[in-house]
């Protein structure tokens, strides 16, 4: 990530990664996150800094419980998510990020997801084999 870049000229990625870097709290440092993943650049594919949902099974609907938090929050410049999902370009790659997760101390519960089929889903994908895990923070 090019620390000069206009918004403007800045990916999708680029954007991501920002978000990540200036969000702080409780254990989670994202200015350290960022640099330990561009360290290991060769180990993910993407990232995104998220709060997904929770569904409501007694009371069904389309929105999941506290799944616009974020957007609840964006006026006060906050961008509250607590879930960072990583791909990667295999499962041995999001291992072995995992470990680098662990051994640098990022603060929070790392997850490698090891159903494939799963991961497709979650991916919207298929016959590619992509590794994914997350790193929550309470």
């Amino acid at each position: 990530m090019n620390e000069d870049l206009i918004l403007r000229s800045a990916t999708v990625k680029d954007i991501q990664l920002e978000l990540l870097r200036r969000t702080r709290f409780n254990a989670l440092d994202g200015k350290r996150v960022v640099a330990s993943l561009f360290r290991h650049r060769h180990l993910w594919r993407a990232v995104v800094l998220d709060r997904p949902g929770v569904p409501n099974y007694a009371e069904p609907a389309h929105l999941l419980t506290g799944g616009l938090i974020k957007l609840r929050d964006l006026p006060d410049d906050i961008w509250n998510a607590d879930t960072l999902f990583i791909s990667a370009p295999s499962l041995q790659d999001a291992e072995a990020l995992a470990k680098v997760i662990d051994t640098e101390d990022w603060g929070g519960e790392v997850q490698v997801f090891r159903d494939q089929a799963a991961v497709d889903s979650a991916l919207g994908t298929g016959r590619l084999p992509y590794g994914l895990l997350s790193v929550w923070w309470d």
